[in-house]
């Protein structure tokens, strides 16, 4: 009992300290202030655009055929290989097409000769004839005679043509200027006259074939200008013309194709692309900033707005530009105050102050 009596005096001596103050968080420190340019936002007059949907196509396109029975002997062009009309692409074993067009020619000349015969019976009945040797039933089957030996002589001649032709098909060739798509065949390969050989697109012009619905069907007309974009290369705008117009509407979608030819030397439009046509159909009245005040990341567009202290950044739809400046497709005040040539590290709810 003795020894109890001083420890519970320590542990009640323990238990009167005070806490210890707890360490106190240190405070966030908040980044100061970005210095901005600001410009107001402006109600012009813009631009009107439609916007339509297509697809790049090639101004024109071939598959090029064997268009002969053979062996392909050799290939000449490859996938992307630019050819010339003419060009050779592949070669075909010509000897057996080689021994039929001499067979056929031999044949022609067979019958060439036939028809000398036949003529100077011919001219021997006329002889006879008139002089009354011969009756007129042998005079008529010898006339007849002489032109059955005509005929065949020119079907002798037609295949003999034909025969050469074949044999000269054995070097197929490009049939227009244009880009190798495919090459279907090797060497070594059995060909036949359908067999494909190869594929050529002409893409320069290139061709974008256009949906048109029909309320938009009487804003179109041949010769009108447009620009084309393509998600391929969002920083670029293909100036177009609307080169055909079809007389007619699907059925089944009511809707109305055209078709316009944009410049493709660079070849960046290329055949299958996904297109977003623009198309100017008169003006109307849109909020617009500087073109400075728009940043763009790939696709999106990007606007900060001030508001107060602060800004707030919106994701926009942009239209057309004007004397420098830009339609921007959303519902701006009039007093509104943009930042012009966003710095680095602006971000939504960032602190600003104006620039001197």
């Amino acid at each position: 009992m003795n020894r109890l009596v001083p420890l519970l005096t320590l542990l009640a001596l323990a238990g009167c300290k005070k806490p210890e103050a707890a360490a106190e968080k240190p405070k966030a420190t908040a980044l100061p202030p970005v210095s901005v340019e600001t410009a107001s936002v402006t109600h012009e007059k813009m631009p009107r655009l439609l916007t339509l949907t297509g697809s790049v196509i090639p101004d024109r396109q071939s598959e090029v055929a064997a268009n002969v029975s053979g062996r392909v002997t050799a290939t000449y062009v490859e996938r992307g290989m630019p050819v010339k009309a003419g060009q050779v692409m592949a070669v075909v074993d010509s000897k057996a097409a080689g021994y039929q067009a001499a067979a056929a020619i031999a044949q022609s000349q067979a019958a060439q000769t036939q028809v000398n015969l036949a003529r100077q019976e011919c001219d021997r009945a006329d002889t006879l004839f008139g002089q009354g040797a011969i009756p007129k039933s042998e005079y008529d089957r010898l006339k007849t005679q002489c032109t059955s030996q005509l005929y065949q002589a020119n079907a002798a001649q037609a295949n003999a043509d034909l025969a050469g032709k074949l044999a000269g098909d054995t070097i197929i060739r490009a049939p227009i200027d244009g880009i190798v798509g495919e090459r279907y065949v090797n060497v070594g390969e059995y060909v036949q006259p359908p067999t494909r050989v190869a594929s050529v697109y002409s893409v320069n012009p290139a061709r974008i074939s256009i949906s048109v619905p029909e309320p938009a069907v009487g804003r179109i007309q041949v010769g009108q200008s447009l620009d084309i974009e393509v998600s391929s290369w969002p920083d670029r705008t293909f100036p177009a013309t609307v080169r055909f117009v079809s007389p007619a509407l699907r059925t089944q979608t009511r809707d109305l194709i055209v078709e316009a030819v944009a410049k493709n030397d660079d070849l960046a439009l290329k055949p299958g692309m996904f297109a977003t046509v623009k198309l100017v159909v008169g003006e109307e009245e849109l909020p617009t900033v500087p073109l400075d005040a728009i940043k763009t990341d790939g696709t999106v567009r990007r606007l900060f707005v001030a508001q107060g202290s602060n800004v707030v950044e919106l994701v926009v739809k942009t239209g057309l530009t004007k004397d420098g400046r830009i339609a921007v497709i959303e519902p701006l005040a009039a007093d509104a105050k943009v930042v012009v040539r966003p710095p680095p590290g602006l971000s939504d709810g960032s602190a600003i102050v104006a620039a001197k």
